[in-house]
């Protein structure tokens, strides 16, 4: 099993700065991985019977072109891939439209806007219902962080998506030169919590688990003996030890969680809180998914 996105990456751009920065990051990912580049912009079609609204509509669809434009524009002469650069403007709801072409390309990258709690709560986003509901891999870039090649790539890893997830963080060090270090944390609910305070059973428990990541990050390292790949074991809220000493110029890999289909994959989740509070790029990988040989 290996990560290569040569079915093309997909970015969705809106005009924002966030969405242009989300370009930059896409469009290194192509010339990394020789994938094509598309420019996705959509717009959303009120849904009334006002003979008037016509020329609303234009408007709005008017404004998705200017966005693809400017994004097409912030390329250049560039052709990320050695590709032709796609435009698509398309009438819809952004994360729908993006994550339905997931299914074909291999990757959707998106902007995130520095909103806080509250804002994110009201005015919602397209990275968290994106990054939940998406059959494919997506990489959200959140406002402020680095759109080069990291210093860093920190994995997240849990008991249900080790495969999937450790191949695409060591997949991504490795075409980047950057060195992996893969981080298991436990204890987040009160049971988890009371019983790490007994300090025999934390110990084992550190100690079976360090034993069954390394055998898994063993086999890896041997895929990718340039990667330069580090193992830790926290104890305590995996939220805050995922996004610890976190910067914008890493990347954070994650998997996907299952969770009912009215919820999504990961809303709600330890992913969705660290995609939303991260300082850097975050590439969600769902479990399980079937990934290119």
């Amino acid at each position: 099993m290996s990560i290569n996105w040569y079915r093309g990456i997909v970015v969705g751009v809106d005009g924002s700065a966030e969405s242009l920065a989300a370009v930059d990051w896409a469009a290194r990912a192509a010339d990394l991985h020789d994938a094509r580049l598309t420019l996705l912009a959509t717009y959303s079609v009120p849904l009334t019977s006002d003979p008037g609204i016509g020329g609303l509509i234009g408007e709005i669809r008017d404004e998705a072109h200017r966005a693809a434009r400017a994004a097409h524009a912030r390329l250049g002469s560039r052709r990320p891939g050695g590709r032709d650069v796609e435009v698509v403007v398309l009438p819809g709801n952004a994360a729908h439209l993006l994550s339905e072409r997931s299914r074909s390309c291999d990757l959707v990258v998106v902007g995130r806007r520095g909103l806080g709690t509250f804002d994110r709560t009201v005015l919602g986003s397209t990275s968290s219902p994106l990054a939940a509901s998406s059959p494919g891999a997506v990489v959200v870039v959140p406002a402020g962080a680095t759109t080069g090649d990291p210093r860093r790539v920190r994995v997240g890893v849990g008991r249900d998506d080790e495969p999937d997830v450790l191949a695409a963080a060591f997949a991504e060090a490795d075409v980047r030169g950057c060195p992996l270090e893969v981080l298991h944390a436990s204890g987040a609910d009160s049971v988890s919590s009371a019983l790490f305070g007994f300090e025999p059973f934390a110990a084992s428990w550190d100690e079976t688990a360090g034993a069954l990541l390394a055998d898994q990050v063993a086999r890896w390292s041997e895929k990718y003996p340039r990667v330069p790949c580090s193992i830790q074991v926290r104890r305590g809220n995996p939220v805050a030890a995922l996004l610890e000493d976190l910067t914008p110029d890493d990347l954070m890999v994650l998997g996907g969680r299952a969770h009912e289909p009215a919820v999504g994959r990961m809303l709600r989740s330890v992913p969705d809180a660290v995609l939303r509070a991260a300082r850097c790029p975050v590439l969600v990988v769902h479990a399980h998914r079937a990934l290119p040989c």
